[in-house]
């Protein structure tokens, strides 16, 4: 009997250790923020007409002078590129964008000579209740026109970043895609966003760089492009849109990034002289500077919060 007894004590042990674990497998862990960075990269459709592709941004720092203004106008000073310098520009010094879309084939061509392959400069960020993955895109020339041929009326800048971003849960399911769109931008479920697998898919407005859910006319949305300018173009009865097509597949890859790394992220200064809107039979108008670096937007600096700000697209 004792011995029946310790048996059945030893049977008490081995069942209260093994209980527990048949009780279900705890969750696997979610994936690093890494890996769900690489998971989700877009995948970028040009219109067929479009002359800029992703590139990396060595190109155009290298073929750029680091510039600043004084009473005199803009002034190119030393480098290297310094942290800070909102009040600083860079100038590509051998294409001029107050020529317009005739500039183009001098921006294609410096670019070019640089053999960039595409890329996508990624960052993830983690908020109490979300993970945002920021993809930001760089173009080294913004050519808008609103027809193909280009036409009188057409806006112009050197540098152009825009970005994607996946917002996702903590345990890195997807939950909505957001794509900029001019001064803003447009957000959409996941299960609505176009996709190839796990990445999603990204219509790329012709010249203004601007990201769409699909191909077509994008007509303006004022809650996205200033009203004022849709209102000029109206005027002279333009039809205010971007056009999106169904042109060349990018595939890019991710280059991470960091705030401070590489650190051309540290510079606040404008990534581009002046910006330039031309109306037929006018000359053109000088209209701000080129954009600022991915660090210095609203989306880098509210993540998950902005993009959920976003009207739907």
């Amino acid at each position: 009997m004792a011995r029946l007894l310790a048996l059945i004590a030893k049977l008490q042990v081995v069942t209260c250790v093994i209980v527990p674990l048949a009780g279900g497998v705890p969750d696997s862990a979610p994936p690093s923020l890494s890996a769900l960075l690489a998971r989700h990269v877009p995948i970028l459709v040009l219109h067929p007409a479009e002359r800029f592709g992703p590139v990396r941004v060595d190109g155009f720092l290298a073929d750029s002078d680091l510039q600043q203004k004084t009473a005199a106008g803009w002034e190119t000073i030393g480098g290297p590129l310094p942290a800070g310098g909102a009040d600083l520009r860079l100038d590509q010094r051998s294409c001029n964008a107050i020529d317009g879309l005739a500039a183009s084939p001098c921006y294609a061509a410096a670019e070019k000579a640089h053999g960039s392959e595409p890329v996508v400069y990624g960052k993830a960020f983690r908020t109490k209740t979300r993970i945002d993955l920021q993809y930001w895109i760089w173009y080294p020339y913004d050519d808008w026109s609103p027809t193909v041929q280009p036409g009188a009326v057409w806006q112009v800048h050197e540098g152009d970043w825009e970005a994607v971003s996946v917002v996702l849960d903590l345990q890195g399911r997807p939950l909505v895609a957001g794509y900029s769109q001019h001064k803003a931008g447009k957000r959409r479920e996941w299960a609505r966003v176009p996709k190839r697998g796990a990445r999603p898919l990204v219509y790329v407005a012709l010249g203004s760089h601007a990201n769409f859910f699909g191909p077509g006319i994008q007509p303006f949305d004022p809650r996205t492009v200033d009203p004022a300018a849709i209102s000029v173009l109206k005027a002279y009865g333009v039809v205010p849109a971007d056009l999106t097509g169904r042109g060349r597949t990018i595939r890019p890859r991710l280059v991470p990034v960091g705030a401070k790394a590489p650190s051309w992220m540290t510079f606040a200064g404008a990534w581009g002289e002046t910006e330039y809107f031309k109306l037929p039979d006018r000359d053109p108008l000088a209209a701000g500077l080129g954009p600022t670096g991915p660090a210095f937007h609203r989306q880098w600096r509210f993540p998950v919060k902005e993009e959920l700000g976003w009207p739907r697209g």
